[in-house]
């Protein structure tokens, strides 16, 4: 009888394990840090380009010359001030959409010899910076030479241009019957870097 020769166990094969792939936060790496570099930059940007297209180039003056109540202020070679204003409570001729009122501002400008130019002025809610232009042929009040609603560079004699006359800025806004005051009468005259703020409550 013959003993079986027993079976010898083969000795498993030697594998090298597979290489562990990169995970995903590895493998996308560089643009994640392309994404942490350009998402502030971005925001900055549009930021930027946003305040510059507002205030840049002199679009829109940021430094007021406030003044005193009943007071005035000499800017841009003339005097501003001192302010009367109130409601003009009878618009029953005028053109008045229906819930709202009209405000009006008058400015006397005395300039100090050549003629003065500026914005037209405008009118600001103190509490919210809500903001109106000034309205004349829209409701129906006729242009008057003498209530100008701009300042005029044409007030001195071509043949002495330092005699430009006094004169006054005569403005209406419509605004909503629930907005309320104070506001501030904002006048931007060319030439300077700053603008006129007059405190109004009508």
């Amino acid at each position: 009888m013959t003993i079986p020769t027993p079976a010898v166990a083969e000795a498993p094969e030697h594998r090298t394990p597979a290489p562990r792939q990169p995970g995903w936060w590895r493998t996308n790496r560089l643009a994640l840090i392309a994404l942490l570099v350009l998402i502030p930059a971005i925001g900055i940007g549009v930021g930027w380009n946003e305040w510059y297209s507002y205030y840049g180039y002199g679009a829109r003056k940021v430094t007021a010359v406030e003044v005193p109540d009943k007071g005035t202020v000499k800017v841009a070679g003339a005097e501003w001030g001192p302010i009367r204003s109130g409601e003009i409570k009878d618009t029953s001729t005028l053109n008045m959409p229906e819930g709202t009122r009209l405000l009006a501002a008058i400015v006397p400008v005395t300039p100090d010899g050549r003629a003065v130019s500026c914005e037209p002025p405008m009118l600001v809610q103190q509490s919210t910076g809500r903001e109106w232009t000034p309205m004349r042929s829209e409701v129906g009040i006729p242009y008057s030479y003498d209530e100008n609603d701009t300042c005029v560079s044409d007030l001195a004699d071509e043949k002495d241009p330092e005699s430009a006359q006094p004169f006054s800025l005569t403005v209406g806004f419509v605004v909503p019957d629930d907005v309320t005051g104070p506001f501030w009468l904002d006048v931007d005259p060319r030439g300077d870097g700053r603008f006129v703020r007059f405190s109004i409550d009508p």
